[in-house]
């Protein structure tokens, strides 16, 4: 077992596991915000100091794909092993509900993300160092550089 250090910051809550054997520990909004179709950053409300060798992934929880509109647009966090600023993550809403008014006018609700609602995932992983070679050449495969949906459906 190893130690990582947590520095709650004003209003922050400590990242939590539901279960023991989980693999990341779920994080909380410090603030209430409201997100639109344009990225917004949600502070976590703490700040985060991974063992030497070590760094941070913030992710989205499972169940905010399924059970709400927003979407992280940078697919997941890097806090690198020396930041000490507040963990945030981004979100941005893929739909938003409708609101109509009694002369047939709508506009876009932002989803509400209240202070304490679990919004975000933190996992621990090991950092590999290597060393980057550039090459005239590179080694051939069966798959060459067939990429993005070369296999099919």
């Amino acid at each position: 077992m190893i130690d990582v250090k947590i520095k709650l910051l004003d209003g922050g809550i400590m990242p939590t596991k539901a279960h023991n054997d989980d693999a990341a520990w779920d994080c909380y909004a410090r603030e209430c915000v409201e997100v639109g179709k344009e990225p917004v950053l949600i502070g976590l409300g703490f700040a985060i100091e991974p063992p030497k060798g070590y760094y941070v992934e913030i992710a989205p929880r499972s169940s905010i794909g399924f059970k709400t509109p927003l979407r992280q647009p940078n697919g997941i966090g890097i806090i690198d092993n020396g930041y000490r600023g507040e963990v945030k993550v981004m979100y941005e809403a893929k739909r938003l509900a409708m609101k109509f008014n009694k002369n047939g006018s709508s506009w876009e609700m932002p989803y509400k993300v209240e202070t304490g609602d679990r919004i975000a995932q933190m996992i621990l992983r090991k950092q590999e160092e290597a060393v980057l070679i550039e090459v005239k050449e590179l080694a051939e495969t069966d798959r060459g550089i067939d990429g993005f949906g070369s296999t099919g459906r």
